[in-house]
């Protein structure tokens, strides 16, 4: 598998795999992306930026990640081990359905861990859905450290689990 950052032919295939995710997401009762978000326009933004990447095995991209530095304003509020500099932030992650349940989540953080260690980056900051089981188990199964709640828009209601990794030393060796 080789992560790589995505290009403006990616996109279509990002969509792709967006769309297909969405109903076994309200499916299971997690309504954190729907059919307008995330959108095109926020994934060509993601390009823009060169925060969008994917993951391609057999010549076909069967997942995607953003990688950034966009901490969001309640991530304040979160008692992280890494300072926001040290760290960097992992969001609207997906595999295709038609791939799921083979590893493919464990082995692109894996990339993407890796990447982030050879550019000196010390951890990854994320959060999701309350109401997203499937992520918190990658997310747990991934080393991660749940590290409290937070509220991402005016929806009170709306709550979102803050999650932590910070690469031990030797994985930089």
């Amino acid at each position: 598998m080789t992560l790589r950052k995505a290009t403006a032919s990616d996109l279509k295939r990002v969509m792709e795999i967006k769309e297909s995710v969405v109903p076994l997401m309200i499916d299971s009762g997690n309504t954190q992306w729907s059919e307008y978000y995330p959108d095109l326009e926020r994934f060509e933004e993601d390009l823009r930026t060169g925060t969008l990447y994917v993951f391609e095995e057999g010549g076909h991209v069967k997942g995607f990640a953003v990688v950034d530095d966009d901490h969001p304003y309640p991530y304040d509020d979160i008692p992280w081990e890494l300072r926001r500099a040290d760290s960097r932030a992992l969001h609207r992650m997906a595999v295709d359905p038609a791939y799921q349940g083979n590893g493919i989540s464990t082995r692109m953080m894996g990339e993407i861990e890796g990447m982030l260690i050879e550019k000196g980056i010390k951890g990854i900051h994320t959060d999701t859905s309350l109401e997203n089981g499937k992520m918190q188990y990658q997310f747990e199964k991934n080393d991660f450290e749940f590290k409290g709640k937070l509220n991402l828009d005016d929806n009170l209601d709306d709550w979102y689990v803050a999650y932590e990794k910070v690469f031990d030393d030797e994985s930089a060796e």
